[in-house]
């Protein structure tokens, strides 16, 4: 323990010691001059008053100047001067009037001395002013006194020290001891002030987006929470979800860092744009949340979700580049008894339409929203509950050759017979499936079913099997697809797989790797919905495909004179590339007209066979039957 620190609590524990000391000696010394005046010869008075007022009024300031506070050395010194004091009283009363047992004064003084003393310095200051006066005195008596009292004197200054020096050990330790427990104490407080610190530093930071200070999708549950307990104080309460348009191309033209400060600057915009009226979160990758109340906000709540999107939609300048982006908002109004996952369900729904109906736009979920979704909740519940071996069946749509007018492979399509919901065609449950994960599941079925189907037949017609974006993304997916290939004992080369453009926006390399993968297996690979994506010479260029299906939206106006040219252009495509041409969409003999004169290869519609049963399609292929074909 440091010495100050044993130095200051001598002080503390020595000074109620010492004003006590300082208090009864001024008793004494009072009770003494008063005596004086009955007890004292008239030319003895003055000497002994005058003594004896001094000591009163000396040894009354000492104990008055002790209320407060003192350092260890004002002690020793008020000590000493008060100790002075009394010596000089009792050399004054023997110079009065001297007597042998008067002597025994000094004897006691050095007793009181040394058991009073704050210090050993200051004790030994005062027994040796006490041993000075009794030497003084000692010639007044004889030889044999002066030894007795030599000795008597000595010895009560030794024991006298001796017992002072342990008191002041034992107070020392005493003094150690409380401070060290003070500081255990103060350690101990700090301690669990830092802890409750920490831990909320911790609890802060658990709740908040690393990135970009906002609140993380904890955080907002909390949020959300509370406001909705504030709801009756505030109103109507309402959640928006806004996700940003085309955030990934910008994180593949510019980089992951530019696209981390463009999140975190889209995020600072947000801040100051709902400061004090909203609370805003960061749920993940680009997508954001806003809880509000309507009587926070100046406008509706849909003018003030499109007042923000016109803040977040102004340019960025990110690392010295300039910086376009939008974003897609869907908002609901949080009703009182629902579960804490349905208002971000259905604010959800509603940003999904606002993404179809092209982006950049407010969607409020409203009575038709609550329709489509409570239909793809009922889905959704179906198909986790469906055993897809028994309920999934297959039907075959022919792809048939324009120029020889024969069938040459027949696309694999999936309906669903669900005990819940009845037939349920793939409009309606191939989207939810790869929203809510399942269409792994679905393909696989598919997958097996038609190899099934191709062993039981010796007429064996090439199939063509839809892959979703989710499957060519995943490698867990793309492996179980690529073991029931290797393990079929059919020709791979009768299997044909087909994935949308858009099925490689999400990982471009990884897709084109399971693609390379399945090609070779030996099976070939078409890119399906061909002109309704991001069409792009270079990487198509790069891809392993033996095919290109030409999307039937370009067959919806026949009478355009335009149609044709495109049907030239994207045909035109696919022969520079190498690959063969399917027009999908084919109705009536018009459309086949212009699948033969944009030099299309193959066509697929329900002109040249409508969706047909396992047993029907091998029936057609061993009867070989052929198409009359208009001429130009």
């Amino acid at each position: 323990m440091s010495k100050s620190g044993i130095q200051s609590g001598l002080a503390l524990a020595y000074q109620p010691i010492l004003r006590g000391y300082f208090g009864l000696a001024t008793a004494y010394y009072a009770v003494m001059l008063i005596s004086h005046f009955w007890f004292v010869e008239p030319e003895n008075m003055t000497a002994l008053v005058g003594a004896s007022g001094v000591a009163v009024a000396v040894l009354g300031s000492f104990y008055f100047r002790l209320m407060n506070r003192r350092s260890v050395q004002e002690l020793e010194l008020l000590t000493l001067l008060a100790n002075t004091t009394m010596i000089v009283n009792v050399v004054v009363a023997l110079s009065v009037e001297f007597s042998e047992t008067k002597l025994s004064y000094f004897i006691m003084a050095v007793m009181i001395f040394a058991l009073t003393a704050i210090s050993l310095r200051q004790a030994t200051v005062s027994i040796l002013v006490a041993f000075g006066a009794l030497a003084s005195q000692l010639h007044k008596v004889g030889d044999e006194l002066q030894i007795t009292f030599g000795f008597v004197g000595f010895a009560a200054a030794m024991s006298g020290l001796t017992i002072a020096h342990l008191l002041r050990k034992v107070i020392e330790k005493a003094i150690d001891a409380r401070i060290r427990a003070d500081a255990a104490r103060a350690d101990a407080e700090e301690n669990l002030e830092g802890e409750k610190t920490l831990g909320e530093t911790l609890r802060k930071r658990s709740l908040s987006d690393s990135l970009t200070g906002l609140s993380n999708r904890r955080g907002f549950y909390g949020a959300l929470k509370h406001a909705r307990a504030d709801r009756a104080q505030h109103g109507d309460l309402w959640l928006a979800l806004l996700d940003l348009d085309g955030f990934k191309t910008i994180n593949d033209t510019f980089g992951h860092l530019a696209g981390d400060e463009l999140l975190k600057s889209v995020a600072e915009r947000l801040r100051i744009f709902c400061a004090g009226r909203a609370h805003v979160s960061r749920m993940g990758g680009d997508e954001f949340s806003v809880v509000f109340e309507g009587a926070a906000v100046d406008l509706g709540p849909e003018e003030w979700c499109e007042d923000l999107l016109e803040c977040i939609s102004k340019v960025y300048v990110i690392n010295g580049r300039l910086i376009n982006i939008s974003g897609s908002i869907g908002c609901y109004r949080v009703s009182e008894d629902e579960h804490d996952n349905t208002p971000i369900r259905k604010a959800d729904f509603a940003l999904l339409h606002a993404k179809k109906m092209g982006k950049n736009r407010v969607v409020m979920f409203g009575a038709e929203h609550a329709e489509a979704e409570a239909e793809r909740h009922r889905v959704e519940h179906a198909l986790r509950t469906a055993h897809l071996e028994q309920e999934i069946e297959l039907v075959f749509q022919p792809q048939v050759d324009v120029n020889t007018q024969q069938m040459v492979r027949a696309e694999v399509l999936a309906r669903w017979n669900s005990p819940v919901l009845g037939m349920v065609s793939p409009d309606r449950f191939i989207k939810v499936a790869e929203e809510c994960g399942l269409i792994a599941d679905i393909s696989i079925t598919v997958l097996t079913k038609a190899i099934e189907a191709l062993k039981e037949r010796d007429a064996a017609v090439p199939l063509a099997i839809n892959l979703s974006g989710n499957d060519l993304a995943s490698t867990q997916t793309m492996d179980a697809i690529i073991a029931i290939l290797e393990s079929a004992k059919v020709p791979t080369e009768l299997l044909e797989f087909e994935v949308t453009e858009t099925a490689m926006l999400t990982d471009h390399q990884r897709a084109a790797d399971h693609m390379v993968r399945l090609s070779e297996l030996g099976c070939s690979v078409a890119i399906d919905d061909f002109g309704t994506g991001y069409s792009n010479f270079g990487y198509l260029r790069s891809l392993p495909i033996d095919k290109l299906k030409i999307d039937r939206s370009f067959l919806k106006d026949l009478g355009d004179p335009m149609t044709e040219k495109v049907l030239r252009s994207l045909v035109g495509m696919a022969k520079t590339l190498g690959v063969q041409c399917v027009l999908e969409g084919v109705e009536d003999e018009i459309g086949l007209l212009m699948a033969k004169r944009s030099g299309a290869d193959v066509v697929q519609g329900y002109l040249t066979g409508k969706p047909v049963s396992e047993a029907e399609l091998f029936r057609w292929k061993s009867k070989d039957d052929r198409l009359s074909l208009p001429t130009d």
